[in-house]
Formats: C-alpha cells, structure tokens, sequence
C-alpha cells in the first residue's frame, strides 16, 4: 500500500512528531508512506525520515497559505498514484482537498483531526471548514474531546469521524538515562526542585501562567524546552517577576527524554490540547505531571496526575506545592502516570492507522468493482 502524507511541515510539534514516529512501524506492515510539506524546515523530523530513505516532497518555497500549494500538490496526485493520501492540520488540509478534487484522484482521502479548537470556529470560516472536510472518507480524532468538539462545530461530519488516540514509544521515555541535574539545568545544588515543561512557545501553551506560578514559590527552578515566536516576550516577563534567575530557556533539544528523567515534576498549563504528547512522554518517563483541566489533558491524564482550572494559576501554585512538600504523593502519582501511559502506545496507533487506510481502500476497490 502507498500512502501520501501531507502536513504543513515537520518541524517540532506533536502531530509532527507523530508522522514521523509512525513510518517505520507503517513500513513494517507493508505500508510505504511518502511525505509532502507545504514547508521544509530541514528539522530533525525531516532529516530522520530521510535518513530512513523516505521520499520528502517540498517543491515550493512559498507560505504554507499560499494558494500555489493547490497547483503543486495537484501535480504530486497526477504523476504519482496513491492508494491513500492522509492529511495533517490546516492549511494543508484545504489546499489537499481541493487538488484532490481537481485530479478527480483515486486515492481515498482521509484527515486527522489534531486538536480541540482552532481559530477557523466561528460563523465566517464555517463554509470553508463545510467545504473543506466535504471531501474525505474518513476523518480521525486524537482523542473523545477532538471528537466530540467537531460533532459540534460539524454535526454533518459525524458519521465520517473515528478516534484514533495518538501514541509515543513508551519504552524510551521509561528507559531514557537522567542527565547530571546541576548541568543540565545549571543550578547550584541537585537538591532544588526542577519544574519541566516542554512545548513551543507560542500563546496557547500558556507559559505565562507557569511563570506566574513559580515566582510565588521560592527556591524552586523551572525549565522550559521550545522554541517560538514569544520567547522575548517570556524572557522580559521573567525579569519583570525577578525570577530570571531561576527560569531556564533550554530551546530546540533532542534530548528530552533524558531532561524528563532529571527533572522533578512537570506542568502543561496549555488554554487547549486535542492530546497531549508532551504531557504523555512526561508520564511515561516517570513524572509526577499538573496539566490544565482542558479537554484533550485531562482525558490522558485521568486520575495519573494533578489537574487545575485553565488559567487559574494560584491554583496551580497549590497543586506544585502540593508535590514539593509530600514526598508520598509524588511517588504514587510516578506510579500512575508510568502504568497509565503503556495505554498510549504508537504501536496501538500505528495499528489503528493501518486498520483505517485498509478499510477506506477496500471499500474504494469495491466502489470501481461495481461501477
């Protein structure tokens, strides 16, 4: 089976990730996946895929909202035949579905639905979005709350939807060695408490909050692993908080498993998730995790960790100091964070996935069988 994954770029993002995560999985089930990006970051992702000997097409240098992407990735359709032709997250899901009309493709057309909210949800983008999901077979969710947050937006879409949760490699976040504290973070004394968090640093993570919240709590450090469009902004609120001291900017790293393993807690304070990733790779890794009580993070985490209002950051202050001072509580919620986390797996994914594509070319065989 060949398969055509089209995705805005694969620079460092959860549904990035799990692109990359899944090609050699798919390849061992027969699956050859193909990659088309709207943007080559030449990022670690893509040069992983490469390396593999995947095919990585990225023939524009153009905005991934540029309306070219439509005649680029009509040509990519025509000179090459797909079985199936799996899209990621918005623009590219539009532009995919418009050159797919164009070339009237063969290849059965599916989506997965990456998050619980996005700015296109409101009555001037709704036509688009209607025109836009018209096309595919098939449209998978990351989690029940993606799902469910879609049947409202697009109640007509609901009999398209399946869930398909996302997965990591639960072993090498478990396995991963621990790095030297006082290096890795560049604090005096193993003994301080490090708080991790990993994500881009862009308004929806929320790393204000967390900034918030650690300046009422003495004598503990915080990492922050990303990179984004408001990191200046972060750095100038950390001096305004006279907390500079103690908020590390750690940037792009590729070796997150290993940080996970050295910190000491972990906080997601994101305003919405459709999953999760960073918060799972947390858990598996041992962490005792606090995320905000948003949809797609609380359905991963469950009972396995600590949850508070989004943007609420007193109430996170609560919960961080709940586990600096009970050496009990940390451990329990280690335990259940590791055992909730095997649930996750990218193998249950990939299979989930190939489940999917064999189902919508099957049925796409039997369609031409009888017409």
């Amino acid at each position: 089976m060949k398969v055509l994954q089209v995705i805005d770029s694969l620079r460092m993002g959860g549904a990035e990730t799990l692109v990359a995560r899944l090609h050699a999985g798919f390849r061992e089930r027969g699956i050859e996946c193909e990659y088309y990006l709207l943007s080559s970051q030449n990022s670690e992702l893509e040069k992983g895929l490469l390396a593999q000997g995947a095919r990585v097409h990225a023939p524009l240098k153009a905005s991934v909202y540029s309306p070219r992407h439509i005649f680029a990735l009509s040509g990519q359709l025509r000179t090459c035949k797909y079985d199936v032709v799996h899209v990621h997250l918005f623009p590219a899901q539009l532009w995919a579905a418009i050159a797919a009309k164009l070339t009237n493709t063969t290849a059965s057309l599916i989506t997965t639905e990456h998050s619980t909210a996005n700015r296109r949800r409101n009555r001037f983008c709704f036509a688009m979005d209607r025109f836009m999901y018209a096309p595919y077979q098939r449209i998978a969710c990351i989690s029940d709350a993606a799902r469910t947050n879609l049947v409202q937006w697009l109640a007509e879409a609901s009999d398209k939807l399946v869930e398909v949760p996302n997965g990591i490699d639960v072993d090498e976040f478990a396995a991963a060695a621990a790095l030297d504290k006082k290096t890795a973070f560049s604090i005096p004394d193993e003994n301080l408490p490090v708080v991790i968090s990993v994500g881009r640093l862009e308004d929806v993570k929320n790393h204000e909050i967390l900034m918030r919240a650690i300046s009422a709590i003495p004598n503990v450090h915080l990492a922050i692993v990303g990179t984004g469009p408001l990191e200046g902004r972060l750095r100038q609120l950390a001096d305004t908080l006279g907390i500079a001291a103690r908020v590390q900017f750690l940037g792009r790293r590729l070796d997150v498993s290993r940080l996970l393993k050295t910190a000491d807690i972990y906080v997601q304070p994101s305003r919405w998730e459709g999953f999760g990733i960073a918060a799972l790779e947390a858990m598996a890794s041992g962490l005792p995790v606090v995320v905000s009580n948003v949809p797609g993070l609380a359905e991963v985490v469950a009972d396995a960790g600590l949850r508070f209002p989004p943007g609420d950051h007193e109430q996170l202050v609560t919960c961080l100091k709940m586990l600096l001072e009970n050496v009990e509580l940390r451990q329990r919620l280690s335990r259940a964070a590791r055992e909730r986390a095997k649930q996750f797996s990218v193998a249950k994914t990939r299979d989930c996935y190939e489940g999917l594509y064999r189902e919508v070319v099957g049925q796409a065989i039997g369609r031409r069988a009888s017409a």
